[in-house]
C-alpha cells in the first residue's frame, strides 16, 4: 500500500514495525475507538481476528471474530467509509478443519462451492462474509471478502518483518520456515496430529505468497467492487512436490474435474480474482528465498 502511494493507518492492539504507517494501539472490538479512528479514511482493510482454531474456546473465537467484523462494518457506516475489504479464509468452505471426513464437490474449488464448516474458525469466517453482505444490502456499503489460502512469507525480507511484528515474533526466519513451511513440503501425509500447521491435504495443498496476498488487498482498494463479492485468493500452484493430477488420483479419486489440471496447478480456482481484481499471482514458492534455503539443506531437489 505504501509503495503505491497510499496513506495507511494501522489499527491494532500491538503496534506494528513497518515504518511510514500511523499506528493506533487499540482493540478492534472497541466500537467507540474504532469509529473515531476511521474518520477521513476511504477504505478499511479488516484483518483483525483470532487466526485459527485452538487459540481460544470455540465460543470465544466465534464471538471475538464476529464482533470485530460487526464493529468494523458499523464504524464504516458511521464514518462514511465506502469500502471494507475483509480477510476471510479458505476455511470458510469447511474442508480445512473438518471434524469428519469430507471431500470437495469438484475441482478446482471456486466461490460457488457449498460452504459447510464444522469448526469455529471456518464458521466465524463464513459468518463474517454473511455479515458483510448484510451491510451491503442494508446500506450500499461496498464489501469485498478475500478468502486467503495459506499465505507464506517466502522472501527473506518479508519474513524478517513477519517475525519482528506478527504471531511468529518469537522465531527467527529459519525457525519459521522450518517449523511451518519445510514440514509441509517434506511431509505430504494425509493428516497430522495437533498442534501445528494443518496437513497439506486438508488445505488442498494450497499456498499463497504473502506478497501476492498484500497486492490483492491493494488491488481490492484500487478496483472496488460495486456491491458485495467473495473472492478466492491463492497461488497458481500447489505446495506439493507431486503433480496435481497425481494428488487428485491418490487422495480424491471420486471428485470430478471441471477443467483439466496440469503440472502443479492449484486446486483453488482463481478466475474470479483475475476478472474482478486483475489479480494474477506473480510469485512461486519453488523460486523463492525459502526454496533456496531448502536447497542448502538438501531437502529440495535442485
Amino acid at each position: 500500500m505504501l509503495g503505491a502511494g497510499h496513506a495507511v493507518t494501522g489499527y491494532t492492539r500491538t503496534p506494528g514495525v513497518v515504518e511510514g504507517v500511523d499506528w493506533i494501539a487499540r482493540d478492534a472490538g472497541n466500537i467507540a475507538d474504532l469509529k473515531r479512528a476511521v474518520r477521513g479514511h476511504d477504505a478499511i482493510l479488516h484483518l483483525a481476528a483470532i487466526p485459527g482454531p485452538g487459540r481460544a474456546s470455540p465460543e470465544d473465537l466465534i464471538a471475538s471474530n464476529l464482533r470485530t467484523t460487526a464493529c468494523v462494518l458499523e464504524a464504516a457506516i458511521c464514518g462514511d467509509v465506502g469500502l471494507v475489504v475483509f480477510a476471510s479464509s479458505g476455511a470458510a468452505v469447511g474442508l480445512t478443519f473438518s471434524r469428519r471426513a469430507t471431500e470437495p464437490r469438484y475441482f478446482p474449488v471456486d466461490e460457488a462451492h457449498p460452504c459447510e464448516p464444522q469448526d469455529a474458525y471456518g464458521l466465524s469466517k463464513l459468518l463474517g462474509e454473511l455479515t458483510c453482505r448484510s451491510y451491503t444490502d442494508a446500506y450500499g456499503l461496498s464489501t469485498t471478502c478475500l478468502r486467503v489460502n495459506n499465505a507464506w512469507y517466502l522472501d527473506r525480507e518479508g519474513a524478517e518483518v513477519a517475525v519482528r511484528g506478527g504471531w511468529a515474533r518469537e522465531m527467527t526466519v529459519e525457525q519459521l520456515w522450518e517449523s511451518r513451511y519445510a514440514r509441509i513440503v517434506a511431509d505430504q501425509s494425509e493428516d497430522w496430529p495437533s498442534p501445528g500447521p494443518v496437513s497439506p491435504r486438508r488445505n488442498l495443498w494450497a499456498v499463497s505468497d504473502a506478497r501476492d496476498v498484500a497486492r490483492a488487498f491493494r488491488q481490492a482498494v484500487e478496483q472496488p467492487v460495486a456491491a458485495h463479492e467473495v473472492i478466492n485468493l491463492g497461488g497458481h500452484e500447489t505446495c506439493s512436490l507431486k503433480p496435481t493430477a497425481e494428488l487428485v488420483a491418490k487422495h480424491y479419486p471420486r471428485v470430478p474435474l471441471r477443467r483439466p489440471l496440469s503440472g502443479y496447478d492449484s486446486l483453488i480456482a482463481g478466475e474470479k480474482a483475475a476478472d474482478l481484481l486483475n489479480y494474477v499471482p506473480q510469485y512461486s514458492w519453488r523460486r523463492s528465498d525459502f526454496a533456496e534455503w531448502l536447497r542448502t539443506k538438501r531437502t529440495l531437489p535442485a
